[in-house]
């Protein structure tokens, strides 16, 4: 299977007929992930049983677990649990036809003990995942994160020791704009490799010089991957060149199951990332290197990713072998809001004048983002499944910020940003909305 670029879709949309196109035409799809709707991978396993299939639900059964973003403080095996517990009984009917599971999305703890502490987490969650029958596709790290100290961190808590036993996986997220944007320059404090680099092919840092080397290599999905700018503004031969490009680099790692290309019907949410009437050009790119031959897993006594070994589930059992977490004394009625939702707040410096909420339009058109001045206001509310506050220089702030959301609203999404004039802010802001991505 020569091509490693597969698909990230929301909706089917035209997956179905792609993945016959590419079977007429003598050649398959690696991969196709899906998430929040995850029925119809039951359709692409019916029409090619050896397409790896991905899954990630953006919330359990109990909405008020954040699950994208765990708690990683106190103690790290009931956090897994909890978390484990709200996805488990979703993931059952699924069972069949989904190889792999992810679980939190693009997390970035503070420094290297924040990562170690998430490396932990995924270990209990990998316990609790064995017991279970399934496999998990660890970490989901965003673009450019972590550094490399924190990658190290990660390594050394023998999360991908245990990974590898339990045949589990491991998730990364590329973008880029070109996709080879950097390519060949080096992390802080690394030297420079010519073919690595910060965004793109950055997971070659994790193998290279950790995986490999120790011998924990586990499979890796690029679970979403595109060019790092609306794709409106591309044509598609600017496009499909480099996504060409990609693709070579990812064939040349044996590791590499495939990419999940961002995101093929947005679902109202990501039309500037739908490459929907490119299709035909994926497809014919996919056919013309249906004959190429590419690395194989070289070490002796490991599966390929096609073929995860398959643990056995515990038999079911009137009581469930993860008990649900306690249930959290629930707010008055009235106070609940309709269904659970989503919250990101730009939080600007509370003596901050009208040019610096101009400064932010954009960044707000794009995202739809609350803007406010209440650090309360921007992290409270019952019923969220995601608390992101962007802070617009913390430091002007009496209090330590940072510390204020995880001491009253553990759980949120502390994304800081610093700005000497409202003139600097909007060029930051729309660097973020020109890419797509909220966070920095």
């Amino acid at each position: 299977m020569p091509s490693k670029l597969g698909i990230h879709a929301i909706m089917p949309g035209e997956t179905p007929a792609v993945i016959r196109q590419l079977l007429a035409s003598g050649t398959r799809m690696p991969t196709v992930k899906a998430v929040v709707s995850i029925g119809w991978l039951k359709d692409v396993k019916e029409l090619d049983h050896e397409i790896v299939t991905v899954g990630r639900f953006m919330r359990g059964n109990d909405p008020r677990i954040n699950v994208e973003g765990p708690e990683l403080t106190g103690d790290l095996r009931k956090s897994a649990q909890k978390v484990m517990g709200t996805l488990l009984p979703r993931w059952e009917a699924h069972r069949d036809y989904v190889d792999y599971w992810e679980i939190i999305n693009e997390q970035d703890p503070t420094g290297a003990d924040g990562h170690r502490q998430l490396g932990e987490f995924m270990m209990h969650c990998m316990d609790i995942a064995n017991r279970e029958g399934y496999h998990l596709a660890l970490f989901s790290y965003s673009m450019g994160v972590p550094e490399w100290d924190e990658m190290k961190a990660v390594v050394e808590t023998g999360v991908f020791g245990q990974a590898k036993v339990g045949g589990h996986a491991f998730s990364l997220h590329e973008y880029a704009e070109p996709m080879d944007c950097w390519y060949g320059e080096p992390l802080p404090g690394r030297p420079a490799y010519p073919n690595r680099g910060p965004l793109a092919c950055r997971y070659r840092w994790w193998y290279e010089d950790f995986l490999i080397p120790r011998n924990e290599v586990i499979p890796l999905f690029l679970t979403e991957a595109n060019v790092a700018k609306d794709l409106p503004l591309l044509s598609q031969q600017e496009w499909i060149d480099q996504m060409r490009w990609y693709d070579a680099r990812l064939r040349e790692d044996y590791y590499v199951v495939g990419a999940h290309l961002f995101t093929l019907g947005s679902a109202g949410s990501w039309d500037n990332y739908d490459y929907g009437k490119w299709l035909p050009a994926l497809v014919a790119h996919a056919v013309s290197l249906k004959a190429t031959k590419d690395p194989t897993w070289p070490q002796p006594g490991v599966t390929p990713p096609s073929a995860p070994p398959t643990p056995t589930p515990t038999p079911p059992t009137p009581t469930p072998t993860i008990p649900a977490p306690p249930a959290e004394p629930a707010a008055p009625v009235a106070n609940q809001p309709r269904a659970a939702y989503s919250r990101h707040y730009l939080l600007l410096p509370q003596n901050a004048t009208w040019s610096w909420i101009a400064a932010c339009r954009h960044y707000w058109e794009t995202f739809k983002v609350t803007i406010g001045f209440s650090a309360d206001d921007a992290a409270y509310g019952p019923g969220l499944e995601e608390r992101a506050v962007t802070v617009v220089n913390a430091h002007l702030w009496p209090d330590d910020l940072r510390a204020f959301f995880t001491t009253h609203y553990p759980g949120t999404k502390f994304d800081p940003i610093v700005a000497t004039t409202p003139m600097q802010l909007e060029a930051l802001l729309n660097q973020r909305a020109d890419r797509g991505r909220r966070f920095g």
